[in-house]
């Protein structure tokens, strides 16, 4: 049996909330609340937190609904579809901004709304899910003790391991690894031409202050149709010089 979302209406125009909730019921969804103002609908949020938000950007009171969308947003993650009667570019600029998951001109017929709203919830729920595999694979990374950095296609890294870190501290996110260790170059051009696997052992890095420390890993390419995006790299320290 699929859950039942709960939809809350911020909407100060009474006739149009009223039309906006009968809908929603109709569709199959709950309303558990219908507010006008930003102020009302954030500790609505924060006492019965809904599946989505229908927010008008024009509402009375304090708070518009963008800076209700924004107050709401820094604490809960809630999707928020945006109701409008007007089309302005600096209103729709300042929307942007928190991140919506849709806007709807009035008048708009059920079915657009519809529509709209299945669509948010569905690329909520993604998000979710990527968001959540995200941290997985990452609270995994973190726990290896072997070092393991990723570089985007342009040879930046976009991500190292407390592993790596403790190896090389200097070798962290935002550094361009072409950049960082020239004698380091050539085992990573190697595999970025070939697009192939290759394994390096007692390469010696130079940390400022130490001696040579000497590592051994693996360097794999991350390949996107065809082409080099990046590189995935697992690093092991074998023995320091004297």
């Amino acid at each position: 049996m699929m859950e039942v979302k709960k939809i809350m209406v911020v909407e100060d125009e009474s006739i149009i909330a009223e039309d906006i909730r009968m809908s929603l019921i109709k569709m199959g969804y709950v309303v558990p609340y219908v507010v006008s103002m930003g102020e009302v609908a954030v500790e609505k949020v924060k006492e019965d937190k809904p599946d989505l938000i229908l927010m008008d950007i024009m509402l009375a009171g304090k708070m518009d609904g963008i800076e209700t969308a924004s107050a709401i947003r820094s604490m809960f993650d809630i999707p928020v579809i945006f109701l409008t009667a007007y089309c302005d570019e600096n209103i729709l600029e300042r929307a942007k901004i928190t991140e919506p998951f849709g806007y709807l001109i009035k008048p708009f017929k059920d079915r657009d709304l519809h529509i709209t709203i299945e669509m948010a919830l569905y690329k909520h729920k993604m998000e979710k899910e990527l968001r959540g595999n995200k941290e997985f694979f990452e609270s995994i990374l973190e726990g290896i003790v072997t070092g393991v950095w990723v570089s985007d296609k342009n040879d930046v890294i976009v991500f190292a391991n407390k592993g790596m870190q403790a190896i090389i501290p200097d070798l962290a996110e935002g550094v361009n690894v072409l950049n960082a260790w020239e004698f380091f170059k050539p085992y990573y051009m190697k595999a970025r031409e070939s697009l192939e696997q290759f394994h390096y052992e007692g390469v010696p890095f130079v940390v400022p202050g130490t001696g040579a420390k000497y590592h051994t890993g693996w360097l794999t390419p991350r390949i996107e149709e065809g082409k080099f995006n990046g590189m995935m790299c697992t690093i092991e320290s074998i023995h320091t010089q004297a």
